[in-house]
């Protein structure tokens, strides 16, 4: 969790005016996320009009949450919050290597009146072609029709 603490830190206290919203907008990326120690499932993150979410956690009913990025030497850095009124928050920030390479590490947690559950996820994959669009608006009209205790990777969350 200090990673992903420290990652938003770094990006929070660059200099004004360096952070964007919308530099990864369009772009769709495939790979596995999970436990840190072990991301075992498939997913897919798009990035659309200032906005970012995975497609597993959109069908849990995390809401696509807006992002901020910067262009550094290594390749682009981001950051965000996606939430869910049922489960929790994710607190993500992550790089987009100039080879097309992503790595994120999400800080989740999820608070009830009697004790918080805190988890580090992670998820490591590449760009997907052109082919694979992201469509804010489409994922937004889609969520609504999901019920999210009918996933079993949702338990998960």
């Amino acid at each position: 969790m200090m990673r992903g603490v420290l990652f938003l830190i770094a990006v929070v206290a660059a200099p004004v005016g360096a952070l964007a919203e919308g530099l990864l907008d369009g772009r769709s990326f495939g790979g596995m996320i999970g436990p840190a120690e072990n991301p075992d499932l498939e997913d897919r993150l798009y990035f659309d009009e200032g906005h970012f979410w995975s497609e597993i956690c959109t069908r849990c009913g995390f809401e696509p949450g807006e992002y901020l990025a910067q262009q550094t030497a290594d390749g682009i850095v981001f950051s965000g919050v996606l939430e869910s009124d049922s489960r929790g928050r994710f607190t993500y920030g992550g790089t987009v290597s100039k080879s097309g390479e992503i790595a994120v590490m999400i800080d989740w947690e999820k608070k009830r009146w009697y004790w918080t559950a805190r988890r580090e996820i992670v998820f490591r994959g590449k760009v997907l072609p052109q082919s694979v669009p992201a469509d804010l608006e489409a994922t937004l009209i889609r969520m609504n029709a999901i019920d999210p205790g009918a996933d079993p990777a949702c338990a998960r969350f």
